[in-house]
């Protein structure tokens, strides 16, 4: 019997994820997410971007300050919500802002990134990262080879 070579769920997501980020109009990091639901199901989607009507040109070159929306709450605004345990994709480690956002979701059980993010702001006082905030809050959370 030969063997399953179809993409995985976790390959589909993070490729969906990677598709998304090239909508974004940030010259330094264009990022992507990808929600799908516990049927492994697209439920929502996003880049970040600034606000509908907006100019699509970054603020500031410093981090933190681009004045883009970020991509999580993109997808997470943009869901179809089809009830718990979704999985959330993205191109980069999310931010602590981020990582409280898909707290409060309440939805969301997993999320899986590929690239590491840090906020100098955060580490250089000790603060957690966006990913071992969403750990304490019982959220599996992984990173995805790139």
């Amino acid at each position: 019997m030969a063997s399953d070579s179809r993409p995985s769920f976790d390959d589909l997501g993070m490729a969906t994820a990677r598709l998304w980020a090239t909508r974004s109009p940030d010259p330094k990091v264009q990022v992507g997410a990808c929600l799908l639901d516990h049927h492994n199901r697209v439920v929502g989607v996003g880049y970040n971007g600034r606000a509908a009507g907006e100019p699509n040109e970054r603020e500031s070159l410093e981090q933190g300050h681009s004045g883009f929306i970020h991509a999580e709450v993109n997808a997470l605004l943009a869901a179809n919500w089809n009830g718990d345990a979704h999985t959330l994709y993205v191109t980069h480690e999310p931010c602590a802002t981020c990582a409280r956002l898909i707290v409060n979701s309440r939805r969301v059980r997993r999320v899986v990134y590929e690239s590491t993010y840090t906020e100098v702001v955060r580490s250089d006082s000790g603060l957690p990262s966006g990913a071992a905030i969403l750990r304490h809050s019982e959220i599996e959370v992984d990173q995805a080879p790139a």
